[in-house]
């Protein structure tokens, strides 16, 4: 019984984000794909459009729009734009992590190498703002959005930075600094989403403290999977000295685990055993309490957020999302339990 409302749960938050923004993600999944002008390039775009979707963003920016009385519609050429410049930041940080598996598939880079890599990663952006000002708005309005995406786009490069710098200094401080920073991606997309609905400043604020913490959720969720292996790709990150916060948190916990992660930076080879005693070492910690409490946290902060703006169904559904996440996470690591 318990599955069954978990697996309802997850199917309902689902549809809300599809039916919100399946249209736009289908557009930004194929727009690169089907350009004749980049034909040569057909396999790597097909393999994007084959393993790359979102309808996340879109699917935000329209609530936040409608949550201030917005037309939906308004968001569409925006929320595209937006999805594609998220095309790159994916692209690109596998690249620099060097990441070729993630969730046990290939990512672009461990298929088709980093000279594709970085081309499409440039092409999806050079998209992304060739829509942008093409855009049908008023002068001030896009001016506002520029320097909103202009904004994102130079704290992600500071937090690229710090990421970097982090192989060397394995800091858990600095990358709690830069799960703040990247979740700047869905504030921006929130607080877009309000000013294309004409909502006032302090609504614009408001969405974006909700987009800020439904990003700090996402990111410490896809961080911990890759903490406890779910995504296939510790090994990687072990090797490269690029260690997931998770990890970090709890090498400060384990003196057993810490020189356990140093050992393995050290050897040719990870093996599977090596890997599922890191992964029991982390699970000790009871670094994962330490997660549900962070997410449950942002949770209500970014439920909390959207009180001051007036009730409708926009605001009830981003509300139901946000209610919903600390369960989401939970359920995602079931499979711990066999």
């Amino acid at each position: 019984m318990l599955m069954y409302i978990e697996s309802a749960l997850k199917k309902t938050c689902n549809k809300l984000l599809e039916d919100n923004g399946g249209n736009v993600a289908n557009k930004a999944n194929l727009i690169l794909f089907e350009d004749p002008a980049l034909k040569q390039l057909k396999q790597p775009l097909e393999f994007i459009s084959k393993n790359w979707r979102d309808p996340l963003t879109p699917a935000l920016m329209k609530l936040s729009c409608e949550a201030v009385g917005g037309q939906a519609e308004n968001t569409y050429d925006v929320a595209v734009s937006l999805s594609l410049m998220n095309l790159s930041f994916y692209v690109w940080d596998d690249m620099v992590d060097k990441t070729t598996y993630k969730s046990f598939k290939p990512t672009l880079f461990g298929k088709f190498g980093e000279g594709p890599a970085l081309i499409i990663g440039g092409l999806a952006s050079a998209k992304a703002f060739s829509i942008l000002n093409e855009m049908n708005t008023d002068i001030q309005k896009r001016q506002i959005i520029t320097q909103l995406i202009w904004n994102l786009w130079a704290k992600m490069a500071t937090a690229e930075k710090v990421n970097v710098r982090s192989r060397r200094q394995c800091s858990s401080s600095d990358k709690l600094w830069v799960f703040t920073t990247e979740a700047a991606d869905l504030e921006t997309c929130l607080k877009l989403g309000a000013i294309l609905g004409e909502g006032s400043d302090e609504e614009v604020k408001q969405l974006g403290r909700y987009g800020l913490n439904i990003g700090i959720i996402l990111e410490l969720w896809k961080d911990f999977l890759v903490s406890i292996n779910l995504t296939f790709e510790l090994a990687e990150k072990i090797r490269a000295n690029r260690l997931p916060y998770s990890l970090l948190v709890a090498m400060e916990h384990s003196e057993n685990l810490r020189k356990n992660i140093e050992k393995l930076a050290n050897i040719e080879s990870i093996q599977p055993s090596d890997i599922k005693q890191v992964v029991e070492q982390v699970i000790a910690t009871e670094q994962l309490k330490n997660i549900i409490t962070h997410i449950e946290k942002s949770a209500k902060e970014a439920k909390n957020s959207l009180l001051g703006l007036d009730a409708n169904e926009a605001t009830e559904k981003l509300g139901m999302f946000a209610e919903a996440q600390p369960r989401l996470f939970i359920e995602s690591l079931s499979v711990l339990q066999t």
